[in-house]
């Protein structure tokens, strides 16, 4: 399959008859999936466009179909990935954020995908973080939203421990098939008091089970990364592109507090904090969101870009050897119902 960033300007709409925030009714997703060289697999969504392309990551216990709201909106190539132990993805091979950063790029690499406007959210703000460290200038823009590794979440280190990680490895995926639990937790925990899109309910009720063995692998990461002697919050990164973060003040998983993190890490970033939203600006805020990556993709103009670093550094490419791209079939992700 080729890459929509790759399509020929004839197969192409023209710019000039695609106007900003137009929503697309025909841009439909193809549903794909990678062959990683170890054999796993990570599956994706990828929404063709115009221009420079958009690589959209999730959050914990979400896939690629979380985001099919905002890539509708834009105008751009979008790649919606599912990380690795969620949608139709495998484990990661290491609980590590820099693991599944590596499985990321390498996707990345074998879709020939250069030059794009990174977003992450809360998980895949970590991921996304490692992966503009390993890529450099291939990530035109960064954009965080709630993302962790920037400071300890209490949470997911509760979680590690022995007796309650055996509970909540039991329980997790009876809680979230229980469409009355999952709506309580979202609403308490995360949404800041909104409903959850019921297409994510629906998704959580399905892949409960499927999910659970993921949703640990990410957690041991999600603790680790605030833990490390290495962690992005102790030391100025190598990614000196624009980053845009943003944050909710209301938001009850990932500390405000670390946004002090991302400007350790990042001295260049512009840190924006939403006044009583939560953690879900997806389902709590989507058209502001969706203008909040437009003006991200803006920053990442040439000169925009030049101007964020004295020395631009060199562009580096993951070989892509090996990496086949193949079309999921019938009962993969691509049935997933998608959500905000």
């Amino acid at each position: 399959m080729d890459s929509p960033a790759l399509q020929s300007a004839s197969q192409r709409p023209s710019a000039d008859n695609v106007p900003s925030m137009r929503l697309w009714m025909d841009r439909v997703a193809t549903t794909t999936a990678v062959a990683l060289p170890d054999g796993r697999r990570l599956s994706l969504e990828c929404w063709p466009g115009v221009g420079a392309p958009l690589v959209l990551l999730h959050g914990l216990l979400d896939c690629g179909a979380g985001w099919k709201q905002l890539a509708r909106v834009m105008d751009r190539p979008c790649y919606a990935i599912d990380l690795p132990g969620f949608g139709d993805s495998d484990c990661p091979t290491r609980n590590r954020v820099s693991a599944y950063a590596k499985d990321v790029a390498a996707v990345l690499a074998a879709l020939e995908v250069h030059d794009f406007t990174l977003v992450g959210h809360s998980l895949g703000g970590a991921v996304a973080t490692g992966l503009a460290e390993r890529l450099g200038d291939d990530v035109a823009a960064l954009v965080l939203i709630a993302p962790v590794g920037f400071g300890r979440v209490r949470l997911a280190e509760a979680i590690q421990l022995p007796g309650v990680r055996s509970l909540v490895r039991h329980g997790l995926p009876l809680a979230l098939a229980n469409p009355v639990t999952a709506l309580g937790v979202y609403m308490a925990v995360v949404g800041n008091g909104h409903l959850p899109d019921l297409e994510l309910v629906a998704r959580l009720r399905k892949n409960a089970y499927r999910w659970a063995p993921g949703a640990a692998c990410a957690n041991e990461a999600i603790t680790a990364s605030g833990l490390s002697d290495r962690a992005f919050y102790r030391r100025e990164l190598d990614y000196h592109g624009p980053v845009l973060a943003l944050w909710g003040d209301r938001d009850r998983l990932v500390p405000l507090a670390h946004r002090d993190g991302v400007m350790t890490a990042f001295p260049q970033a512009q840190v924006s904090v939403w006044k009583k939203m939560g953690h879900h600006p997806q389902r709590e805020r989507p058209s502001e969101l969706a203008r909040f990556i437009q003006a991200a993709c803006a920053s990442a103009l040439p000169s925009a870009r030049g101007a964020a670093s004295d020395c631009k550094p060199q562009r580096r490419r993951v070989p892509a050897a090996a990496l086949t791209p193949q079309p999921l079939t019938a009962g993969g992700a691509g049935e997933l119902p998608a959500v905000a």
